[in-house]
């Protein structure tokens, strides 16, 4: 497919990539902002995410409603994320139905059309999102926790996605469409279109709907970040929990940097799957975990590489839990991973990766990524190769450059 994509800009700054596959007669389009939680301001944070619904509750030309009930009735499914860094929609049509999508995307960035009533609907949905996945769930703080932890008060990436409830409850219709005008904006959007698509004709459908987007002036507001930003520290947490649970995190370069994978990697051999090293030695073996993880959240500027264990019965402290985690860090350094780990923790991270590569939602989403940050859609073909490529120099580089050389921040859950 890398040698079939289509690639322009049009004359507003809206960048198009098309990928053709007529394997099916569907076509997926997905449009996303260089928009996310890192770009909320201080005194509206959650903003991104919140517009995220917003956008499905009416534009210029589309009533509230009318979104959802025209993408069901063409036979479409649509979708939606945000992160700190991206904000994405994604809807799939049959390959028919693709002027209709167009159209949809083009009227929601084209003008904010959401009304008081559209406004006050999405922050009773977003509130109770919050309260439910964070601030009533179990060990659902320690993300909070961690950002104020990591990261300097000076710095947006301190808050989580979903932001702050009291700024999205108080939030009004002239604040969320000054959002909108700052960043919902053709040249700072991508648009893929992935599927079975008359290439002959497929760009005069996207000029028609997005070219007569007018093209804003001015330079797009960016939050500032500086490594001196990053900060390490432990902090505990008494929550409504049953057991301790210790999450201990270490400073990374942003995901633009060759590390990235290779953090992947590391947290795949780590902890990905019961043949992991934190699953086998803390689970199995010495029984003092319930489950035990490892995960690199990536972000753009400064990312995080997570160690995690939640005790297995009552009686283990947060403190061993803390030791264990330790001993099993430093195992790196003392026991390095051998031949079988490193392919295994490659095949594995890789294979999540190539799951992208086998719709095209996956394949767009990557597409936009890959575009929005790098300014070339093609690196989502090298990306394999790229994991393919470590070696077991790499790992020891990164254990010794990032987690040897620093101090994690440390966040501890235990029983109230």
């Amino acid at each position: 497919m890398n040698s079939h994509i289509i690639d322009r800009t049009l004359s507003n700054g809206l960048r198009v990539v098309i990928l053709p596959n007529e394997k099916a007669p569907l076509v997926n389009v997905t449009v996303g902002y260089k928009v996310g939680s890192k770009d909320d301001s201080f005194s509206h944070k959650g903003f991104a995410h919140f517009f995220e619904h917003l956008m499905f509750d009416g534009s210029k030309n589309v009533k509230r409603g009318e979104f959802d009930a025209l993408c069901s009735k063409a036979g479409g499914t649509f979708n939606a994320y945000t992160s700190y860094d991206q904000t994405i929609y994604h809807t799939t049509v049959p390959a028919h139905q693709l002027d209709l999508v167009l159209w949809l995307e083009s009227d929601r960035m084209l003008q904010f059309g959401v009304g008081q009533i559209g406004l006050e609907t999405q922050q009773k949905v977003v509130s109770e999102e919050i309260k439910q996945s964070v601030e009533n769930q179990p060990y659902g703080t320690w993300r909070i926790e961690q950002g104020k932890l990591a990261f300097s008060d000076d710095c947006s990436y301190q808050w989580e996605v979903l932001g702050n409830r009291a700024h999205i409850e108080s939030a009004t219709l002239n604040e969320v469409a000054s959002f909108f005008d700052r960043y919902y904006r053709p040249d700072n959007a991508c648009l893929v279109i992935a599927g079975h698509v008359d290439i002959s004709s497929v760009f005069e459908s996207v000029e028609q709907y997005f070219g007569p987007i007018p093209k804003k002036d001015g330079i797009i507001p960016r939050n500032q970040f500086s490594s001196s930003m990053k900060k390490s520290g432990s902090h505990i947490v008494h929550d409504a929990v049953p057991l301790p649970a210790v999450f201990m995190s270490y400073h990374l370069d942003g995901f633009k940097s060759d590390r990235s994978v290779q953090a992947d990697v590391l947290a795949s051999a780590f902890g990905d799957g019961k043949s992991s090293r934190l699953y086998t030695n803390l689970v199995r073996d010495k029984k003092l975990a319930s489950s035990a993880f490892c995960y690199a959240d990536q972000r753009e500027y400064a990312s995080l590489l997570t160690f995690s264990a939640t005790a297995s019965q009552p009686g283990i402290s947060h403190d061993q839990l803390i030791e264990e985690l330790e001993t099993e860090i430093r195992g790196m350094r003392t026991t390095p991973l051998n031949d079988h780990e490193l392919e295994k923790a490659i095949n594995a991270a890789a294979t999540g990766f190539a799951y992208h590569l086998q719709t095209n939602a996956g394949m767009a989403d990557l597409v936009c990524n890959q575009t929005l940050f790098w300014d070339d859609p093609m690196r989502a073909f090298s990306i394999l190769d790229r994991y393919r490529s470590i070696n077991k120099e790499d790992l020891t580089e990164l254990y010794s450059s990032v987690i040897e050389s620093s101090d994690p921040v440390v966040i501890s859950v235990i029983p109230k």
